[in-house]
């Protein structure tokens, strides 16, 4: 009996872990509307489309490429000073949908709407 519930706890923890790590690209794809301002991130209501060709748009970055990794995006832009990157991290809300935090402090995101 006691190797069930180990086994069936071991199936649990692995199963979490795979819902919260585990994205698709045709997951993340869509539009997202930020929650909050960011110290040197996006602005309330801010957009970013992410495309399938690995490029966005975004009403703070402009139009750009990004890239996946696991649990994280890295956004890469051009600003007056050359070429920077903002890296996100990739997690889900309780309705399924990914949402991009871009702020832990302050619990700012961004959440898609489609």
């Amino acid at each position: 009996m006691n190797k069930k519930i180990l086994l069936s706890i071991v199936f649990l923890i692995g199963l979490v872990y795979t819902y919260n790590n585990f994205f698709t690209k045709s997951m993340i794809i869509g539009t997202y509307v930020s929650n909050g301002n960011g110290i040197d991130g996006p602005n309330k209501n801010d957009t970013l489309i992410l495309l399938e060709n690995n490029t966005y748009e975004s009403q703070t970055w402009g139009k750009g490429k990004y890239t996946l990794k696991a649990n994280t995006i890295n956004i890469y832009y051009d600003y007056e000073f050359g070429k920077a990157s903002y890296q996100m991290r990739i997690e889900r809300n309780f309705y399924l949908k990914p949402k991009l935090v871009f702020d832990f402090d302050q619990d700012n995101y961004f959440e898609k709407i489609k």
